[in-house]
């Protein structure tokens, strides 16, 4: 059962978008799955589902993320995440959290590229006061000097103590994008940067951009009629604005190289390298077949072998890890910018050769199908992973509200699933060859302190995957 209210601005094209239903596949969903409901009122759009259980989970998806962070605003969004759920205007951050105690509930927030969340879980018979809540923290915020002081702090920490792969992530967007692009520009804050930030940052960044073309309001295990109401009640005050006020976000990719050396906080004994393509992610029709490669590869560690879901089938564990004897780890992953990579750690000798292989790797499923045994088994493998996520009410909610805010429409799990199985080998092929298509590739080469890592002016040899031909001397 799909429930709709049509947007009361008719002409905004994002709000009409919403107010459609997304998929017929929702209803011919068994009598038993949870209901989906979605309506778009004030442009704002408004998304629920029942999961019938003694816990409900909702929140605020808003499309306010770094990416639109300019040279002067570096740093604001992840400091917004930190500052959420601190004082309001109506009570302090210590009676904020005792409240939110005295409910048996959590708060949660977080940032990316492309938004920023807050997240409440209580009791279903906490729903309306923990929604008042919620409002408080995005609507009236105090956002007083001592809580951003000490969320500054916070920031620093943070990125001194990020993990590797995180690091790769950040560097790897740098090296397709550009420092100065979009989304090249670091997520993180750099140390030197954070002493820039202030209150009036971000109160001049919540009234930019914190209005309801934005917005996304999003509850799992509600009933949508209440949901509806509350909204109404306690979100009615949030600026209209218009989505097309902000000029559009644009980051064309241009390839390039990052290379990085320093000691890192973990792992410091490996180099971390990482290779990416630029994808044709923002067409929602590839994006089943890139998620199929991405399993096809795989995820592997050399410490898990064995065992269910270990991915010792997958090309990575087999071709790669297998063969040689200095990697540690390797991973196919996607971003939501749509670059997708394959990143792992080695020892620093291995370095060159792992490079080779994850380029490879790639090239591989350009020149050859893949059989339709690891096809199969992919496909499955993607299914179970779906489905066993989509059983958790957190990410019903984050699944929802990421769809509905980043594409303007919700497919369900049932059409994801039958999409999957639609994969053939040449959607592999041909996602993976308009995949390099887009230019050249993309590597970073993070080291450790070791003497052994190569120094930045070694000289490593590629192959140009494009034509067939030794690309020469990187």
């Amino acid at each position: 059962r799909v429930c709709w209210r049509q947007p009361e601005h008719a002409g905004d094209e994002r709000a009409a978008a919403l107010s459609r239903p997304p998929t017929d596949a929702v209803d011919r969903e068994p009598a038993r799955a949870a209901d989906a409901a979605v309506a778009a009122a004030e442009r704002a759009a408004i998304a629920s589902q029942e999961t019938y259980g003694q816990l409900c989970n909702f929140g605020l998806f808003i499309d306010a993320g770094s990416r639109i962070e300019t040279k002067n605003t570096t740093g604001t969004t992840q400091l917004m995440e930190l500052m959420a759920f601190k004082s309001t205007s109506r009570r302090s951050h210590e009676q904020m959290h005792m409240d939110i105690a005295e409910m048996g509930g959590s708060t949660m927030s977080f940032a990316t590229r492309d938004l920023i969340l807050y997240n409440i879980e209580v009791l279903r018979e906490s729903l309306e006061p923990a929604m008042e809540l919620l409002a408080e923290t995005v609507l009236i915020p105090r956002l007083l000097d001592e809580e951003v002081e000490e969320m500054k702090m916070v920031m620093e920490l943070q990125t001194e103590q990020l993990p590797p792969e995180v690091l790769l992530k950040e560097a790897i967007h740098e090296a397709a994008f550009g420092a100065t692009g979009a989304l090249g520009q670091p997520h993180y804050c750099p140390p030197e940067a954070v002493s820039n930030l202030c209150p009036r940052m971000l109160r001049e960044h919540r009234e930019q951009f914190y209005q309801t073309p934005r917005m996304v309001l999003v509850g799992a295990g509600v009933d949508h009629d209440e949901f509806l109401a509350l909204s109404d009640r306690y979100f009615s005050a949030v600026p209209q604005g218009t989505h097309s006020a902000s000029p559009a976000i644009t980051s064309p990719y241009i390839g390039g190289e990052k290379r990085i050396q320093r000691e890192l906080a973990m792992n410091s004994e490996f180099c971390h390298v990482s290779l990416a393509w630029m994808t044709t992610w923002e067409n929602i029709e590839d994006r089943v077949p890139l998620c199929v490669m991405q399993v096809l590869l795989g995820a592997v560690q050399s410490f898990s072998a064995g065992g269910p879901g270990k991915g010792m089938y997958s090309r990575l564990y087999r071709e790669v890890l297998n063969r040689h004897g200095g990697v540690e780890a390797a991973e196919a992953h996607i971003e939501a910018s749509g670059l997708f990579g394959i990143m792992g750690a080695c020892s620093p000798e291995y370095a060159t050769e792992l490079v080779y292989s994850f380029a490879s790797q790639f090239a591989k499923l350009c020149d050859q199908d893949v059989t339709e045994e690891e096809l199969s088994r992919a496909r499955n493998m993607l299914k179970c992973n779906v489905l066993t996520c989509l059983e958790s009410h957190h990410m019903v909610f984050e699944d929802i509200g990421q769809q509905l805010l980043c594409d303007s429409t919700y497919i369900s799990p049932a059409e994801v699933c039958e999409r999957i199985d639609r994969v053939t080998a040449a959607d592999i092929r041909r996602v993976a060859t308009l995949a390099l298509s887009n230019g050249a590739i993309d590597r970073l080469h993070r080291r450790g302190h070791i003497e052994g890592a190569r120094p930045p002016d070694d000289k490593v040899v590629v192959p140009d995957l494009t034509d067939g031909r030794e690309a020469g001397e990187w």
